[in-house]
């Protein structure tokens, strides 16, 4: 389990350089050397927060999400560059083929297992894994197993 969270740092990481890598001029918090007035001074739209509590976050259940099937139990952090969310697919639930026309998605599996469509091919997708869809590409994610199927995504607006 610790991999995984060490994945998701990285990913996490790379979803911000992408966000990051065509502006102009970033918003940048104060310099202090103390952390919590650090915290507090951040807006919620400002990109840099520190550490998203999914658990904090209000819970949206979503029956067919982007016209899949089933529920999905979604809670999400937006902010102007980047949507962070956590998705729980509930056994036979999938999220609908879509296309990425003004963002990617990277999602890494942290718990679950399942299958992504994606351009047309179907991949396994297992925990620890990371499934990118790049922008133009088009993807769909079902869970085909028995068990809950626990997502990380970040859609970086590019």
């Amino acid at each position: 389990m610790k991999k995984s969270f060490q994945f998701l740092a990285l990913m996490l990481a790379v979803a911000a350089m992408c966000a990051f890598s065509g502006c102009k001029s970033n918003p940048q918090p104060s310099q202090t050397s103390d952390s919590t007035q650090l915290l507090e001074e951040a807006q919620p739209n400002v990109s840099v927060i520190g550490v998203i509590d999914f658990d904090t976050l209000p819970e949206k259940v979503q029956d067919g999400m982007r016209g899949g099937k089933g529920l999905a139990y979604v809670r999400s952090f937006n902010d102007d560059l980047n949507k962070v969310m956590r998705v729980k697919l509930a056994p036979g639930s999938s999220v609908g083929l879509h296309t990425h026309d003004d963002s990617s998605e990277i999602i890494m599996v942290l718990e679950g297992c399942g299958i992504a469509l994606f351009d047309g091919r179907t991949l396994t997708l297992d925990e620890g894994n990371i499934h990118y869809c790049p922008k133009g590409h088009s993807h769909a994610i079902i869970n085909d197993s028995k068990e809950d199927l626990v997502l990380c995504c970040v859609v970086p607006q590019q």
